[in-house]
């Protein structure tokens, strides 16, 4: 997989923890694993000096729950595709194009956000194609730090790679999304925290 963006030049060297993997056809509630499935390079202190693992670095989900609805499933044919999202007006942003080599297996969840909730800062190891079904959902990623709100009967694209976070901005109603994940191993985790980013 290559991914064509153009990341800040704020992004640092992060800890990236698992997520809990999928046991038994369903995705539980979120949540980091043990710092012994620690997934990144070494962390590093600002002078570049490697530092032990901190957990209560990641960030972690708050009012946000999912459930596997169809587990990982491969094509049996070779699959491989080539996304391009330009973003819409009112949404500001540089194009990003994201080439899958291998868009072989899927997976499908049901996200819920309630009124607050938000997934914390992490990344997927493929893209995903997520349909609203209720409620908003506001995206930020690190690359620009700017807002962008989708709504019931809206999807968008999430990139691979690309560090984000997706807020219920409602005080009173649940978000609730459908969730497409393309080209994610069988048994890797669909998403890995990391440091919450300062926006």
């Amino acid at each position: 997989m290559s991914t064509d963006t153009t990341p800040s030049d704020s992004v640092l060297r992060r800890t990236v923890l698992k997520i809990t993997a999928v046991t038994a056809g369903t995705l539980g509630l979120i949540t980091p694993a043990s710092a012994s499935e620690y997934t990144g390079d070494d962390y590093q202190d600002e002078e570049g000096e490697e530092a032990p693992v901190d957990e209560s670095n990641v960030d972690e989900p708050v009012g946000f729950e999912a459930e596997m609805i169809a587990p990982y499933a491969p094509f049996p044919d070779n699959m491989s595709m080539t996304f391009t999202l330009t973003f819409a007006e009112d949404h500001e942003g540089a194009p990003i194009t994201v080439c899958l080599e291998d868009a072989s297996t899927t997976a499908f969840i049901e996200a819920r956000w309630e009124p607050g909730g938000t997934v914390g800062w992490h990344t997927h190891p493929g893209p995903v194609i997520v349909n609203i079904v209720e409620g908003e959902l506001e995206l930020v990623w690190e690359r620009d730090c700017v807002p962008r709100t989708y709504s019931a009967g809206e999807t968008f694209f999430d990139a691979s790679g690309e560090i984000h976070t997706a807020t219920n901005p409602s005080e009173t109603e649940d978000t609730v999304a459908y969730a497409a994940f393309l080209g994610v191993p069988d048994g890797a985790p669909l998403t890995e925290h990391v440091e919450p980013v300062d926006c």
